[in-house]
């Protein structure tokens, strides 16, 4: 498997943290390149629940549907994305410290046959889109 880890100190409780996470109106705020995310699904978010993002690319929109996959309130968020046969997931994890929460990301990326070839040039894109994800995260919550 490919993909990335990071983690922040944010001076907010796990519970904190983990509710603006599991907004989805607080996606822009976290990831600039972001400009939009709509729930599809009916009910509390919950692992199933589904959205769909827009992100601004190099001056065009692209859309990308997205599923909750673990939500563990105030200890663990996921969320999968799948785009032309590439598996991507963002898992949050929240843990107590004495001056608030330790968050850790780590994102998956996984592929089959050839396209397992192209996951280091798709690990490096995330990691420069993605890669002040969580000084972002805390900048937006701590402010």
């Amino acid at each position: 498997m490919a993909g990335f880890k990071m983690n922040e100190s944010i001076t907010r409780s796990p519970k904190e943290v983990f509710d603006f996470i599991a907004v989805s109106d607080n996606a822009p705020k976290v990831v600039s390149s972001v400009t939009g995310m709509v729930k599809l699904t009916e009910g509390p978010v919950g692992v199933g629940t589904r959205y769909r993002e827009t992100r601004l690319i190099n001056g065009k929109e692209h859309h990308a549907e997205l599923e909750v996959v673990a939500f563990q309130p105030n200890q663990s968020y996921a969320m999968k994305n799948v785009t032309d046969g590439i598996e991507t997931i963002y898992r949050y994890n929240f843990q107590p410290e004495s001056s608030g929460t330790r968050v850790e990301l780590v994102c998956e990326v996984r592929a089959g046959g050839f396209k397992k070839l192209m996951l280091p040039l798709v690990v490096s894109i995330l990691k420069k889109e993605d890669g002040d994800h969580l000084q972002r995260l805390k900048r937006a919550i701590e402010s």
